[in-house]
């Protein structure tokens, strides 16, 4: 049984499709296709349904598949075991992480990480804290940084960093003496908003809904570097956090009342394999802190 074949149908029913499942392994369509049909020959049993633009599993391939992707990912870290045992030195940690943490905190931090570590690379991908949360259990991330109330409790943890959720704004705008800001305050304010995977959005949302208050909405998007913008070109108010809004000239945070407080965590999934270069990171993220 071929191992590229079981891993081109797993793919498929991820995707849902066979060209995206060809796009994300880098393989010619045909060959893909062709891959599956032979399995299924040797299988005797059709694994997909094409009919329509949708592919999904047939019921027996469903069942198939579902024992194939354990077997492939305890392959894969067979694999991973080896190489960590081969070369102690080197090694790879995927991170994610949000996009706005990331920006102040991470290189520092990674910095300092990589003269100790030399040989390990790092693979930062950013994404909102739903997105990180999914590639985190589709494994597709070793660590994922998080907000503490997105953590969940199947995950192991390690505190890395707090910040504070201020209300930015240009150093003109009619807010910027006040030294905090209550749910009244902002109503008719016309904001820079994040979309809702952001929990500064959610924070925001409950802040006001506690005073009974609405905002305007300005302007809305999950690009943190075009939201810092629109708030210099006084487009409308944003939530940063204030490590963000130190760093931005120009710009000046107001904190809330009562404060509102966030916390960053380091997080992986419990009981599973961590490559040694992983480790070595969770390590060093402790002694740091």
């Amino acid at each position: 049984m071929n191992l590229k074949a079981l891993r081109c149908c797993v793919e498929i029913s991820r995707q849902g499709s066979f060209t995206k499942a060809a796009q994300s392994l880098h393989i010619a369509q045909p060959a893909l296709s062709m891959a599956v049909t032979r399995l299924e020959e040797e299988l005797g049993v059709m694994l997909f349904n094409r009919a329509g633009r949708q592919v999904h599993p047939t019921s027996e391939g469903a069942r198939f598949l579902a024992r194939v992707e354990c077997a492939l990912h305890e392959l894969d870290t067979a694999r991973q075991e080896l190489r960590d045992l081969v070369d102690l030195h080197s090694g790879e940690v995927r991170l994610g992480v949000p996009p706005m943490f990331g920006l102040n905190y991470l290189p520092t931090l990674l910095s300092a990480f990589r003269q100790r570590y030399p040989g390990i690379t790092m693979t930062v991908v950013e994404g909102s804290a739903d997105d990180i949360s999914k590639q985190l259990e589709r494994r597709e991330i070793d660590l994922a940084l998080l907000e503490s109330r997105r953590v969940t409790p199947a995950w192991e943890s390690v505190m890395l960093g707090q910040d504070e959720m201020v209300l930015c704004m240009h150093t003109d705008h009619p807010l910027a003496t006040r030294p905090h800001l209550e749910p009244e305050d902002l109503a008719d304010v016309e904001m820079v908003l994040f979309d809702r995977s952001f929990l500064q959005r959610h924070l925001l949302d409950q802040f006001v809904a506690d005073g009974g208050v609405r905002y305007r909405m300005a302007m809305q998007s999950n690009f943190v570097s075009l939201v810092v913008e629109a708030v210099r070109q006084r487009v409308g108010v944003a939530t940063l956090l204030r490590s963000v809004q130190q760093s931005t000239p120009g710009v000046v945070g107001v904190p809330f009342k009562p404060s509102q407080q966030m916390s960053f965590r380091l997080c992986w999934r419990q009981g599973e394999y961590l490559s040694l270069a992983a480790r070595r990171f969770t390590d060093y993220v402790r002694e740091a802190n």
